[in-house]
């Protein structure tokens, strides 16, 4: 991931940006799966995929001046919020990643989703990715988690991860 692509993720988000490390990371890790070229590096983490490039393309633009970080902390409010700031949305809208605009739709669609869903459904992805079976992936995914895999809310984070690996096809 560069800097480039970190911002056009923050330009679709308009004012709102991206609230949480964890929704970003997960975001990310999802738009890769889907076939969005970032070449980020995940591991597994207890919440799910992380990667140390997000982080470090995250805080080198935060230093640089470029995104706004609020929240930490520092503030007393545990989550962080990423958005671009005025100047870097003004030059930004003058130029285009173009690799990123297919995943315009499902990038700004994550940043929506439910919190939960995306690191249950990022989960499963990642260990959908190891076997290449959706049960196996649900049964580990929710293992690894503690909670049950019949759950709806755990087959509904099995449905996102699907919807992701078609958006590949696309």
């Amino acid at each position: 991931m560069n800097r480039l692509q970190l911002a056009t993720l923050l330009f679709w988000t308009g004012d709102d940006g991206i609230q949480g490390r964890k929704r970003l990371q997960k975001v990310v890790f999802l738009l890769q799966q889907a076939g969005c070229q970032l070449e980020c590096q995940f591991t597994l983490h207890h919440f799910g995929p992380y990667s140390r490039d997000v982080a470090d393309i995250c805080d080198e633009m935060v230093a640089a001046g470029l995104i706004q970080e609020d929240g930490g902390p520092q503030t007393g409010v545990m989550q962080y919020k990423y958005q671009l700031k005025p100047q870097t949305r003004e030059m930004l809208s003058q130029i285009s990643e173009e690799q990123m605009t297919k995943f315009q739709k499902l990038g700004t669609s994550l940043t929506k989703e439910n919190l939960w869903s995306l690191e249950l459904g990022s989960t499963i992805l990642y260990f959908y990715g190891q076997a290449n079976n959706w049960t196996d992936a649900l049964t580990k995914a929710c293992d690894f988690k503690r909670v049950d895999s019949a759950d709806k809310k755990s087959l509904e984070a099995l449905e996102l991860a699907k919807r992701i690996v078609s958006q590949v096809a696309i």
